[in-house]
């Protein structure tokens, strides 16, 4: 059973509503998959999540905290929720497609049954695409996409990367242009000097898309990750995270279409970092040597930070705090710890 929490940030004086059941672990989906519906007041999370990360994912309603189990049994992080009020997850090889208003439920598409598809999937803000990436049965890592009416998937790259770090992964279509997509050489970021990648949807070329600098003495000086395409496509945000040895560290993004790069902000330790849906904010949580995170709000305009909380969190997946929008670009979800180390759907509006 689910239930809502109402707590105040000590030092922001920030008002925090949680969602979570008691002695269980909750979260929302990754920071690049929206978990809202349209209309900013329902929310997919991930509950009685066990060792194996495999949970129920429920439709929540964060006004008076009821829910709606929609998937019975699927591990945390595979699914997002479209504009249109769909929810798009895999399991295996199958990707599939659930109606959160009416209830209805379809096969988007099938893969070759010794294929596997990894997550986060991304999609068009149409509906009409989806970015997606698997592992053949021959260990070879496929970027692609699925047409969402149709079913066909395209295989847009296969990098073969060389070991150790052969993964391609990530893959995120552009959110306005069905023709771009990113995706990422996976690694350990020190080992990593070409981490983001665009590709062209049907020529299939694809470049490195940001060009991190070395050291005078031939060592990699940035080390970035977690990307995320802003909404209105023209941009690719990302972190420098803050043991580069190159300074500035924190956030940065890249132009789409000329391949810029430009700071944007990097007044504490970042560690994600996502835009909001109408392009205002960017909303960033933190890496610090404790089990506690930062949760910050950077306005893109000024590009000045406040820093909204901070809360108890896991090391590991899934209790990354992950903070994302909502629909309206009112409200921020994130997961945090509880009291008993038991995760919760924390949620802040910033127009209070």
């Amino acid at each position: 059973m689910l239930t809502l929490r109402e707590t105040i940030d000590a030092a922001t004086g920030v008002s925090i509503r949680s969602i979570g059941a008691s002695g269980v672990d909750t979260g929302h989906h990754y920071f690049t998959a929206m978990s809202w519906m349209s209309d900013s007041r329902h929310i997919l999370v991930c509950t009685d999540i066990d060792g194996d990360k495999m949970g129920v994912y429920v439709k929540a309603d964060t006004t008076d905290g009821s829910g709606e189990i929609i998937v019975d049994r699927l591990e945390w992080g595979r699914g997002l929720v479209s504009d249109g009020d769909r929810f798009y997850y895999y399991a295996g090889s199958d990707i599939y497609e659930l109606d959160l208003v009416s209830g209805r439920s379809r096969t988007v598409c099938s893969l070759n049954r010794e294929a596997v598809v990894y997550g986060p999937l991304s999609i068009t803000k149409d509906g009409s695409t989806m970015g997606i990436y698997w592992r053949t049965s021959g260990g070879i890592w496929a970027i692609g996409t699925v047409d969402v009416e149709t079913g066909r998937v395209r295989e847009v790259a296969t990098p073969g990367f060389a070991e150790p770090y052969p993964i391609a992964n990530h893959a995120m279509i552009n959110p306005e242009d069905r023709n771009l997509l990113f995706f990422a050489h996976e690694g350990q970021t020190e080992s990593i000097p070409d981490r983001i990648y665009m590709a062209d949807v049907w020529s299939g070329e694809f470049r490195c898309g940001f060009g991190q600098k070395r050291m005078e003495t031939g060592e990699l000086g940035e080390y970035v990750g977690h990307e995320m395409w802003a909404p209105d496509g023209r941009h690719l945000y990302f972190v420098k995270y803050p043991h580069s040895p190159l300074k500035p560290t924190g956030i940065y993004r890249v132009d789409a279409r000329n391949g810029e790069a430009e700071f944007v902000n990097g007044d504490y330790r970042y560690w994600h970092v996502a835009v909001s849906p109408d392009g205002r904010w960017a909303v960033a949580d933190t890496t610090e040597e404790e089990e506690i995170s930062k949760i910050v709000l950077i306005d893109l305009a000024s590009r000045s930070s406040r820093l909204l909380c901070e809360i108890p969190m896991w090391k590991q997946h899934p209790g990354h705090p992950h903070p994302s929008f909502s629909p309206d670009s009112r409200k921020i979800s994130f997961t945090l710890a509880d009291e008993e180390r038991k995760l919760r759907v924390g949620i802040i509006d910033i127009a209070e």
